[in-house]
């Protein structure tokens, strides 16, 4: 079972997991997207010829959770006991999930999941490859933090028949929905924008769907921090990206420890990356939202000024 929306990360590792122990003819075992794959990852194992999980309920007794680093990514989901395969810099599942395969400097669940292949002698399939190393290159930014451990899997896994060419076509080449557009525009009329310090930005904003999209526009017009929340019943999802420049400047796992601490701070729980996080917060809370981010970053000194409030606590509140 992935995190809600499954990236093309947690949708490879997933279906290579599910591919592998059926493979020792032990079990049963079946695959489950909370709420289903984000359009990305639908576009990709479409593509690859690989089945996308209807969107449904998940629940079973015992579970493998695969790229999940918080309660609230597979909030709703019955279970009584999991395993946990996961590489995320700050995980809130470690204590609940046993055995577990864990490792905050895999780079992706996916390269975490094909070097545990490679080092037991597992052979992938030429589609398996491919889809692999399109989630490392999804999570990793395509291999913009690449090591020489991560080359090692790549490596492997071009062996193995991964075909890189058609990973960059798919990942980089696409029409953009209708939907999608309407996402990111609204969510420019929306955001708010913050100065840090002397020499860094933050945006927050809210939309309906589509908050990665609107994010890595955020980021790419000059924002350091960019929040993006969705309203969902009587919850807000928080949606964090980070810069690297500002990562650098920080030395820690930014985006992780800034959902955490909003989760922690108004009823949550959050996770994720150094760039990249996310965290549920009570609805009732957005109005507390400027405050405990404004919190977060005094302590690690810096100033926060408004530049232009927005439209984004009236939209999502």
């Amino acid at each position: 079972m992935t995190h809600r929306s499954a990236d093309v990360d947690a949708a490879g590792a997933a279906l290579i997991l599910n591919y592998a122990l059926s493979s020792y003819g032990r079990g049963s075992f079946e695959v489950c997207f909370p709420e289903g794959a984000d359009s990305t990852s639908r576009r990709i194992l479409t593509s690859l010829g690989f089945g996308v999980p209807a969107s449904r309920k998940c629940a079973a007794e015992r579970v493998i959770l695969v790229d999940v680093s918080s309660p609230s990514q597979v909030e709703g989901v019955e279970f009584a006991e999991c395993s946990l395969v996961d590489h995320h810099a700050v995980n809130t599942m470690l204590d609940r999930c046993s055995p577990r395969i864990y490792d905050p400097e895999a780079g992706a669940t996916s390269a975490l999941l094909a070097e545990a292949l490679m080092l037991t002698g597992f052979r992938v399939p030429e589609d398996y490859a491919t889809l692999l190393l399109a989630g490392i290159a999804f999570d990793t930014r395509f291999l913009r933090t690449l090591n020489s451990r991560l080359l090692v899997v790549v490596e492997w896994l071009l062996g193995m028949g991964a075909d890189f060419d058609e990973v960059s076509r798919l990942l980089t080449q696409r029409e953009v929905p209708y939907a999608e557009r309407v996402a990111r525009l609204k969510g420019l009329s929306r955001m708010g924008v913050y100065s840090l310090g002397e020499d860094y930005l933050m945006t927050i904003t809210c939309v309906g769907a589509y908050e990665s999209s609107s994010l890595r526009y955020a980021v790419e017009a000059g924002s350091d921090v960019a929040l993006a929340l969705a309203p969902r019943d009587e919850e807000i999802r928080v949606t964090v990206r980070v810069s690297e420049r500002l990562v650098r400047a920080l030395g820690t796992p930014a985006a992780a420890e800034l959902s955490r601490h909003l989760a922690e701070s108004l009823g949550g729980s959050g996770g994720g990356h150094e760039a990249a996080a996310g965290a549920a917060i009570p609805r009732s809370s957005v109005g507390s939202l400027e405050r405990v981010v404004s919190e977060f970053f005094s302590a690690r000194g810096f100033k926060i000024r408004v530049l232009e409030r927005g439209r984004w606590m009236e939209e999502c509140a």
